[in-house]
């Protein structure tokens, strides 16, 4: 089957690896290079990279809806799109009459959006998978044509879930493209949403409870990254566990833990300011924390 892949993100590197392997990859899609780096450098997506690396035929656009790049893109007779990771929206003279697919890091209809994964973790779900769609004009409302699920590890972070969900993609993307792309429409009345995050998401409001100051932190990992000032330094969190301790919000208690609003959490891992990743034993040996030191969320 000839495929044209459209994507930026990392998330669907793994699948258009396989796709590369078992279909006819006539084309792939991606966003314009970006500064980055102390340089502000140009750099490539990571689909981008692999792309030029592996001497496929890449396009770079802001806007695949264009009429002069549709013309493009139907030259490249495609039997069907694998969309995964784009952040573009299609329109209809896009899609066409071709099979047209999305990749998405949710079990929807639960986490429809941007950021289901953090939405997952945040909500404390215990399960989280993905799904492949067809592409409809409402955002993430297309016929479901598969699904796997994975359970969330009680200490995963957005990040590693992140990872590991992009692993489940080539299977299932696979057995729907090698299908008859037959499926079931989303049950409207268990639509929930996962809106784009911003670093103000991640302040973390101490006053809540373990579960719900543990989730953040997992659920915030590694981007935007919750922080704390702890005995004065500026540390990024990037795991916490709850656990029962009790005492006055943002303290160290005689166990180690920060009391919160209900409870207490168990930082398992941080990065101070201008330092490297660390336990929490470390860091205070290093410090010389000691029981009833302040913890604060930063002004």
């Amino acid at each position: 089957m000839r495929i044209l892949f459209l994507g930026s993100g990392e998330f669907g590197l793994a699948t258009l690896e396989r796709i590369a392997q078992e279909h006819e990859l006539v084309g792939v899609v991606t966003s314009p290079d970006k500064p980055a780096g102390r340089k502000r450098s140009p750099k490539q997506t990571a689909i981008g990279e692999w792309a030029s690396a592996q001497q496929v035929a890449l396009f770079k656009t802001t806007n695949v809806n264009m009429p002069a790049f549709l013309e493009q893109m139907n030259a490249l007779n495609p039997d069907a799109v694998v969309v995964i990771a784009f952040g573009q929206k299609l329109s209809e003279e896009f899609i066409g009459n071709r099979p047209t697919i999305n990749l998405h890091a949710s079990l929807l209809p639960r986490w429809r959006g941007a950021a289901p994964i953090n939405a997952a973790i945040l909500h404390g779900d215990v399960v989280a998978g993905v799904s492949v769609i067809t592409l409809a004009q409402k955002m993430d409302a297309g016929i479901v044509l598969g699904k796997v699920a994975t359970t969330i590890s009680p200490t995963e972070t957005a990040g590693e879930l992140h990872d590991r969900l992009s692993l489940l993609g080539p299977d299932i993307v696979m057995e729907v493209l090698d299908g008859d792309f037959s499926g079931e429409e989303q049950n409207e009345t268990l639509v929930t949403y996962a809106p784009k995050m911003s670093r103000k998401d991640a302040i973390l409001d101490l006053s809540k409870s373990a579960v719900q100051v543990a989730n953040a932190i997992r659920g915030y990992s590694p981007w935007p990254g919750c922080h704390l000032t702890i005995a004065g330094v500026d540390c990024k969190i990037h795991r916490a566990i709850p656990k029962d301790g009790t005492g006055d919000i943002g303290t160290v208690l005689e166990d180690g833990t920060i009391a919160v609003g209900f409870g207490s959490i168990e930082v398992q891992e941080l990065k101070p300011a201008g330092s490297r990743a660390m336990s929490w034993k470390d860091f205070c040996n290093g410090r010389a924390i000691q029981t009833g030191d302040l913890c604060e969320v930063p002004a």
